[in-house]
């Protein structure tokens, strides 16, 4: 399934391991689409902060993993293939899926705002064109903010809130869904 490493490094991430990895994902995401012909689902993590391969990490995605399974095997769309590791840079998954774009985010957005842990997930869709389906293009709103009203994508650029507080926020998430599991 993922690619067997080491136990989580707890490593602090530099700005240039964040684009370099980014630069991979999207050579792995070009090399899939021309290889598939297919749409591409991305996961990875809402997960601020200099530490990305946590044990709570690692946890958080292979929930979003199995859920995501879940959620394609239901709508009826199959996955063809996947790859995906646990890297220093946090935890991340690309699926080729065999179904219209749109639908599968149609599948994606109500999986994110009706799981518990959906909110920490970045669940991208590619079409077959490597064009991203956002949100607002199926009239859903911009996501919000783990600790206010606001569009994140708003709060994350300004810096809007602490680190620590951010960090409390998916915290709290987790430790729901894991009381949620013990009743």
């Amino acid at each position: 399934m993922l690619t067997p490493v080491p136990g989580p490094s707890r490593a602090d991430i530099s700005l240039p391991q964040m684009l370099a990895r980014r630069e991979a994902r999207y050579a792995s995401q070009q090399a899939m689409l021309a290889r598939f012909g297919q749409t591409l689902v991305q996961l990875t993590l809402v997960n601020p902060g200099p530490i990305k391969d946590t044990a709570q990490a690692r946890l958080v995605f292979d929930e979003g993993l199995q859920a995501v399974e879940q959620a394609l095997k239901s709508a009826g769309q199959a996955v063809v293939t996947h790859e995906g590791a646990y890297f220093v840079t946090g935890p991340e998954l690309l699926m080729v899926v065999a179904a219209d774009a749109w639908a599968i985010k149609r599948s994606l957005v109500a999986l994110e705002e009706q799981h518990p842990l959906g909110r920490l997930w970045d669940l991208d869709v590619l079409d077959l064109t490597g064009a991203s389906v956002s949100r607002q293009q199926l009239g859903w709103p911009a996501r919000r903010c783990l600790l206010c009203d606001k569009p994140a994508h708003a709060c994350a650029r300004s810096g809007q809130h602490a680190l620590a507080d951010l960090q409390c926020a998916i915290q709290e998430k987790l430790d729901a869904f894991r009381n949620s599991l013990s009743h």
